[in-house]
């Protein structure tokens, strides 16, 4: 008999866990916005840059500056590990929120367009009169049946 493990996975520093210099942590898939992924990104990238510049001024000869060294490395390994994982969400929410701009975009214009028809009927309501546009509309039903299939009349 087998039981069922719920297995959550655990946050972890330096690999799905970022910490920033100013000791802020965020998880990855905690990043909300794509400007949030960028500005997170960018401070990976002046860790990873200062990192390299103390790397390149560390004293080699003494006991103390190799061991410094080796978590230097270390640090930048998990740096440089950070920020594909970043720019892929970072990616991920960009093309989202784009898609969503879109469809706001989209969803003005369709309202646009529909008040601009609406104002048209109401207009030849007032111009041709109501028995006109009654023959009109059972015309335009006729040839498209499908799109009057919810049986409103054009003075509802």
């Amino acid at each position: 008999m087998t039981a069922a493990l719920d297995i959550e996975p655990r946050p972890i520093l330096g690999i799905n866990v970022i910490r920033l210099r100013d000791g802020r942590e965020f998880r990855v898939e905690d990043i909300a916005t794509a400007e949030q992924g960028r500005l997170i990104l960018a401070e990976v990238d002046a860790s990873i840059l200062a990192i390299e510049d103390q790397i390149d001024h560390v004293d080699r000869t003494s006991q103390s500056g190799r061991d410094w060294l080796k978590r230097a490395e270390r640090a930048l390994k998990v740096k440089r590990r950070q920020r594909p994982a970043i720019q892929a969400r970072t990616g991920e929410l960009s093309r989202v929120e784009k898609a969503a701009a879109k469809a706001a975009a989209m969803g003005r214009e369709v309202v646009r367009v529909d008040a601009k028809r609406k104002a048209f009927v109401h207009a030849a309501y007032e111009l041709l009169g109501h028995e006109a546009c009654t023959e009109v509309w059972a015309h335009a039903q006729e040839k498209q049946p499908a799109l009057f299939a919810d049986g409103k009349r054009p003075d509802a």
